[in-house]
């Protein structure tokens, strides 16, 4: 007789978290109870019945006590390169509700540095936030930091400067503001410590930061270990217009080597020069560059958002309008990054600018077109008919908040329903566009992705701005696909993570509360009690405090 055969015994699991409620990220799937971990990805979900053959010897098991579980949130649209380099010397005002207590925040951070260090704000806030209604004034500053120079910058509008900080950079009666810069005066003459332009900002900003790389790699961390505790897992990371170089990535790589990078970085490279050097460093990421390179943390993906300043159009209101031989070359420019494997993902807020941007695609041999994965990022403004054109040619969408801070500005330009039908988020979902959920952080907005996820399902604009229109809100299950599924697509990782399903790596975060019942309030003070990156805790909060788990490793 032959022998007989035993079943063969499933694989065990490193570890389960149990009795939770586990959103994951599948359409039409209930929240499960539980799931397995097995090397860095999910074993399976379901109930703990279901699992319990998962279970070795050596499984540990993590009692979630009730808690919602989702898929780590990837921020489709951020600065984080540029912001990590100065993180811990900033200051934010991303919280603050009074221009008193903002102003505080900077007595404090004098308090704690030296006599002449600089303290700076670098967006993240708007003066509609603030109870009162307004900028500070340069005696206030004065009066905050007496002895400290003091920079701070209203998104990409205005910047405040203290006395100290006037002297240190040349604000004075006889210095020349940098050409795209103004230095703004009073009825005499004299400066008044207000300086408007990119380039009067980062001639400031050049005096006032210390970018040393240690001191940046070392702040690059801290600001990974805060993205973990809101339980973001992942970011794509879209350059920068200001104060962005290749050098800007040093500490990102360092730290990477150092194997203390435990966020999923997508990288899409910007054009860093004037409109003279934009092909030759085009060509130079065709040349040296591989789109791909990298591992599973960290990863060249893309060209964007900028790769030609001709089509930056700011926040919608700049009118580009291309001559037939800017078009034919960024044809050509799209031809050979396609044929080379790159993603694009191209800023284009109002609807000329995306127009324009989807007849050079359109334009594009089919073939090529089919390989092809380009996306818009924001396209607020975009019509109806627009947004077809988008779907047809498969072209994804990254929507932000960053207009709850200048929903306010924007309104006394082009008028309340405007804004209030911007973005146009059910056209985009109803077409069945691809859309990936962001922030745009650090400078025009926060990067707290809870203030983004209320911000699309209630519409609320906190810079005192007209709020979106009802019909363009999104219920809290089609926010967090936004933020998980969404915006996997945007750094070619949609077969990867985004959804908490067998073979897919273990990103995901335990919360403090339930995003699907805390009233809508409450949604920007959620944060995560643990965060796994490929099954090996970024962030463990007070509730899990001590918990060792098994190395995917």
């Amino acid at each position: 007789m032959p022998a007989h055969t035993p079943e063969a015994r499933p694989p065990s699991a490193d570890f389960l978290l149990v009795n939770g409620r586990i959103t994951t990220g599948v359409p039409g799937q209930p929240a499960q109870q539980a799931t397995a971990v097995r090397s860095g990805r999910v074993l399976g979900v379901g109930s703990l019945a279901q699992l319990q053959p998962l279970v070795g010897e050596a499984t540990a098991v993590v009692d979630l006590d009730g808690r919602r579980v989702v898929p780590g949130l990837i921020d489709s649209h951020i600065h984080f390169v540029r912001a990590g380099r100065s993180w811990t010397d900033e200051v934010r005002w991303d919280d603050a509700d009074t221009l008193a207590g903002a102003l505080a925040l900077v007595t404090r951070a004098a308090r704690s540095r030296a006599p002449g260090a600089w303290i700076v704000v670098i967006g993240g806030w708007h003066a509609g936030q603030f109870e009162e209604g307004r900028a500070p004034t340069r005696a206030e500053l004065d009066e905050a930091a007496p002895d400290n120079p003091v920079y701070v910058q209203e998104s990409y509008t205005r910047a405040f400067l203290n006395s100290r900080a006037m002297a240190a950079c040349g604000v004075t009666g006889t210095g020349a503001a940098p050409a795209g810069g103004v230095y703004e005066v009073d009825a005499a003459g004299e400066p008044t410590g207000v300086v408007t332009g990119v380039p009067a900002f980062n001639h400031c900003l050049s005096r006032a930061l210390d970018l040393d790389v240690e001191r940046a790699t070392a702040s690059t961390r801290v600001l990974v270990d805060e993205l973990a505790a809101y339980g973001l897992t992942g970011v794509v990371d879209m350059g920068g217009r200001s104060r962005m170089s290749v050098d800007a990535y040093r500490p990102l790589y360092q730290l990477h080597r150092r194997g203390e990078l435990n966020l999923r970085v997508r990288l899409f490279m910007h054009v860093f020069g004037g409109p003279e050097d934009e092909e030759r460093e085009f060509e130079d990421y065709l040349t040296h560059v591989r789109p791909g390179f990298g591992d599973d943390l960290l990863r060249v993906v893309g060209i964007g958002e900028i790769a030609s300043a001709k089509w930056y159009d700011a926040d919608g209101l700049e009118q580009v309008v291309l001559t037939p031989q800017e078009r034919a070359r960024f044809a050509t420019m799209t031809e050979r990054a396609v044929e080379r494997g790159w993603a694009l993902n191209i800023h284009g807020v109002g609807d000329p600018t995306v127009s324009q941007l989807l007849e050079v695609w359109e334009g594009l041999d089919p073939a090529l077109r089919a390989r092809a994965r380009l996306a818009i990022s924001h396209a607020d403004f975009a019509r109806p008919e627009t947004l077809r054109r988008m779907k047809a040619l498969g072209v994804g969408v990254t929507v932000q908040h960053w207009m709850t801070v200048g929903a306010g500005d924007l309104a006394r330009v082009i008028g309340e329903e405007a804004v209030r039908q911007a973005p146009p988020l059910r056209t985009m979902l109803d077409l069945g566009l691809t859309v990936g959920a962001g922030t745009d952080a650090m400078v025009a907005a926060s990067a707290n992705p809870w203030y983004a996820l209320h911000w699309l399902v209630t519409g609320i604009n906190r810079g005192r701005g007209p709020s979106r229109d009802k019909a363009h809100l999104l219920t809290r299950e089609e926010a967090l696909r936004a933020y998980t599924a969404g915006s996997a697509w945007f750094g070619g990782d949609e077969r990867a993570c985004g959804t908490l399903e067998p073979g897919k790596l273990a990103d995901l975060a335990v919360l403090d509360a339930d995003f699907f019942e805390v009233s809508d309030d409450q949604i920007p003070h959620i944060r995560s009690e643990l965060t796994l990156v490929g099954g090996k805790p970024s962030h463990i909060g007070p509730a899990f405090a001590g918990l060792m788990l098994p190395d995917p490793s």
